[in-house]
């Protein structure tokens, strides 16, 4: 009688099991579609499937819905996971020879453990019927990879087919013979799209749309990350229930230790925690970082790591899981991740100053650490499909029907950028009637007038239009042309006549950012992708000027450093929307005093004290050395100091050659070099 119930139990308990799983299981519909399609067609050439993706996308539970799926089919599917037995041939056999009568309760339980007996007694199960072998955490089994491929696979029938589930995508024989490649079908498993994500978190109780936006912002889909959080959630906490963002600690370091799992060289921790710190990294930014050589070896097994990517500068981490062991290092050892974020940060100011490349400049901010740039300029990773296609007269029709159909289809713009590291969200918000007014006074025109080369369509790889940017150069034929149109003229007229004549001039003296608008007013990649290709203005070598009367742009040019010009505040948005204009001048040399503002570790006083040790200046040609990094003229100099102009002009001299540089412009770079 017991043994009746227990059998009846345990009947109803794998049943409930299987109900509840499939219930909770979201989204691989293609990965499933591929599944099916290769359990209907026997002919088909395919003999391996891998699903390989990082920890916690799911790798697990789509093998268990593919067997729940085999088994409705009447297909025996024979899940195994490489962390139940020993990883040499003889266990692998002996696991799979016990295994086996849990499935096919008619198989007489054998003594003869050898693998000849193995394979005959899989081969005469293949020949009855079809038959699955899974599995699982393959990226364990580096040791028994060879002889699965080269002995057991190949001595099996061809018709089982076999599904391996790991983290890192297959290489070597697997990939480089033709035969194998034949037979062999790699998918990779991605996160959960938004509405993937809403139908996960309803299982949850989680139906409110900020609730919602909100676990989105922060997993970006990662399976772990949602069921990890919304447990969390649901524990009764009610400060929890009210936050996504509540239990993050929590979250994150659980995530971390599951993707760490992976790892189990010291040495190598070291330097994901560093690599963590960087939005890309290669093998000379990480050796800096950590002041000593990162050993080619050991950079080879981190960039073989499930979470790690080839990028265009390099590699790139997981953006989830670099934000998790980011944080988790940061509040385990504060001290020592201030250290690596300031080498980080001096070793891109450094190359910034040498190389003027945009990417250089670009992670120079990103570690920099503003939460409100880096929740802008770099929300995950910006999309590098996307293009900036110059305007000209080939084009220009979509300019008129990109103004047209704005014209048709205005609403107001709302987009949220969220900033992991602080759980803060920021918003970006322009009203139906500001969007309304900015179409009223800009339109196809104001190109034509300016010019081709002001405009760029912002496009996506398919070629539709995302959006569009007007930069206006300032220079003597733009210049009566900005001092009459809306948003820029109340600037331009403020200025006296010699402040307008530095613009009175056939070269470029500066830029005014006149227009970035999208097509889809909450497409905040596409408005990341926009303001991220700003960067490059930072390097123009003028004057950049910006107006605006939205508090989200104002913040923005405010933490870069952009000063407001309190004279050229205007209402041409309309009387209740004043509109500020700020400027940066980063013309010249005046760049490398620019970034300094935001590097500067030491102060003033210890940095001349160091430019004095190292080139031996006098008490006075270190005060002219300070007013020179202030950007001061020979005049400007003498007035300071109560001397005569040509006595600064000798001090001068001989700091030149005491630095052994040629003119002003080479002595700035060589000092913000080291300074």
């Amino acid at each position: 009688m017991v043994d009746k119930f227990t059998t009846a139990h345990e009947q109803n308990t794998e049943h409930l099991i299987h109900e509840w799983e499939q219930d909770f299981f979201i989204g691989r519909k293609e990965e499933i579609k591929r599944f099916q399609d290769l359990l209907n067609d026997s002919s088909s050439e395919t003999r391996l499937i891998y699903f390989h993706g990082s920890g916690g996308i799911g790798k697990t539970y789509l093998l268990s819905e593919l067997a729940r799926i085999a088994n409705n089919a009447h297909v025996p599917f024979l899940h195994l996971d490489s962390q139940d037995f020993l990883h040499t041939p003889k266990g692998f056999v002996d696991y799979l020879l016990q295994y086996l009568p849990t499935i096919f309760p008619s198989i007489t339980p054998t003594t003869d453990y050898s693998l000849q007996a193995c394979i005959k007694i899989i081969n005469q199960l293949a020949m009855e019927r079809q038959l699955i072998i899974a599995i699982d955490t393959y990226e364990k089994m580096d040791d028994l990879d060879r002889w699965l491929r080269e002995i057991f696979i190949r001595k099996t029938n061809p018709t089982i087919l076999f599904i391996l589930a790991g983290r890192k995508k297959l290489t070597g024989a697997w990939v480089e013979s033709p035969a194998w490649r034949r037979f062999v079908t790699q998918i990779e498993l991605r996160d959960f799209n938004f509405t993937q994500t809403k139908d996960y978190l309803k299982h949850y109780g989680m139906q409110q749309s900020a609730e919602v936006k909100a676990a989105w912002h922060f997993s970006k889909g990662h399976p772990l990350t949602l069921s990890l959080a919304a447990m969390t959630i649901n524990t009764g906490d009610e400060n929890a229930k009210h936050s996504f963002t509540a239990p993050l600690p929590h979250v994150l370091m659980q995530l971390t230790n599951r993707w760490l799992q992976e790892v189990s060289n010291p040495v190598l921790h070291q330097v994901i925690e560093a690599a963590a710190l960087l939005q890309f990294f290669n093998q000379e930014i990480l050796s800096h970082c950590l002041q000593h050589d990162v050993e080619r070896n050991i950079f080879s097994e981190l960039v073989s790591l499930s979470f790690i990517r080839p990028c265009r500068y390099g590699w790139t981490m997981h953006d989830l899981i670099r934000d998790a062991i980011h944080i988790e290092f940061k509040k385990r050892q504060p001290d020592r991740f201030d250290q690596l974020n300031k080498q980080a940060t001096r070793y891109y100011y450094e190359r910034t100053i040498a190389t003027r490349r945009i990417q250089d400049i670009a992670q120079l901010f990103y570690h920099l650490g503003d939460e409100v740039i880096q929740s802008v300029f770099y929300q995950d990773h910006i999309d590098q499909t996307m293009y900036m296609e110059p305007v000209g007269p080939h084009n220009f029709e979509e300019v008129l029907t990109y103004f047209e159909n704005k014209k048709h289809l205005m609403e107001e713009s709302n987009v949220q950028f969220y900033n992991r590291e602080a759980n803060q969200m920021y918003h970006f918000y322009a009203s139906l009637d500001h969007n309304k007014r900015e179409t009223d006074m800009i339109n196809a025109n104001y190109i034509k007038k300016m010019g081709f080369h002001t405009a760029n369509l912002m496009k996506h790889a398919d070629g539709k239009t995302a959006g569009l940017s007007i930069i206006v150069p300032i220079n003597k034929r733009t210049l009566p042309f900005l001092m009459e149109e809306p948003v820029s003229r109340t600037y331009f007229n403020q200025l006296t006549a010699a402040e307008r004549s530095i613009y009175q001039t056939e070269e470029q003296a500066g830029l005014f950012i006149r227009y970035l608008d999208y097509w889809d007013p909450t497409d905040s990649a596409a408005r990341s992708f926009s303001l991220y290709n700003l960067f490059p203005l930072l390097l123009s070598g003028g004057r950049i000027i910006v107006s605006t009367p939205l508090p989200f742009f104002q913040s923005l040019v405010t933490s870069f450093g952009f000063q407001q010009i309190e004279a050229a505040t205007h209402f041409d948005y309309g009387k209740d929307s004043p509109c500020h204009t700020y400027l940066l001048d980063v013309s010249g040399e005046k760049l490398a005093v620019y970034l300094q503002q935001f590097i500067g570790h030491t102060s003033i006083e210890n940095q001349l004290d160091f430019l004095a040790d190292t080139f031996s200046f006098t008490t006075r040609e270190s005060e002219i050395v300070q007013l020179i990094l202030e950007n001061q003229s020979n005049l400007e100099i003498a007035e300071a100091l109560f001397v005569a102009e040509i006595t600064v002009k000798k001090h001068v001299g001989r700091i030149l050659k005491k630095t052994n540089t040629r003119n002003r412009a080479e002595l700035i770079k060589r000092l913000m070099e080291l300074i």
